[in-house]
């Protein structure tokens, strides 16, 4: 073989390998390509049990409109999303989780406690994904792991927990950050 031919066979082979050493598997990120952020999170997802459905079964559990309801927290446990309730009505305290994708009742609890909590307004209150994006907003970064409606100072409140940002609270009726 002529040494022109070697070098042109030298060339090629060096050009493949760095092509093929560039290539490791991975897909650069791409101006269309969703952040960690953006994927991360409960903030984005669409749930076939929204709240208010959640909140008529937490009544029609425990067969009865005259509890109080004094939280509820929506959080991801053991690979399922849930609604977790706690209410009173100053002779029992009831404690119900509701899974967000089937609307199974669990972990039901229904014990004699004759304390009052502070009532949740349930009225007039903001959408939880209206209350993710304000706090999403107000935090500038992350993404919401989990939230609690719950009262604070006579109001009722999102409580919600941004991952890599700071938490919030916003105002359950007018959706401001507090």
């Amino acid at each position: 073989m002529s040494k022109v031919k070697a070098v042109k066979y030298g060339l090629l082979s060096l050009s493949a390998s760095l092509l093929l050493a560039g290539c490791n598997g991975e897909d650069e990120p791409t101006e269309t390509s969703p952040s960690e952020e953006e994927t991360a999170g409960i903030q984005g997802i669409e749930l076939p049990v929204p709240l208010n459905n959640a909140i008529d079964l937490f009544y029609e559990t425990f067969e009865s409109e005259d509890i109080s309801i004094d939280s509820i927290q929506f959080e991801e446990d053991d690979g399922r999303y849930i609604y977790a309730f706690d209410g009173w009505d100053g002779e029992f305290a009831y404690e119900l989780k509701v899974d967000a994708e089937t609307s199974e009742v669990f972990d039901q609890e229904q014990e004699e406690d004759s304390e009052t909590e502070d009532e949740l307004n349930l009225e007039d209150i903001i959408d939880p994904i209206e209350a993710m994006d304000a706090a999403l907003e107000a935090s500038g970064s992350g993404y919401v792991e989990e939230w609690e409606l719950e009262v604070e100072n006579d109001q009722t409140i999102y409580d919600i927990d941004v991952e890599d940002g700071d938490d919030q609270q916003i105002d359950a009726v007018s959706g401001q950050a507090m």
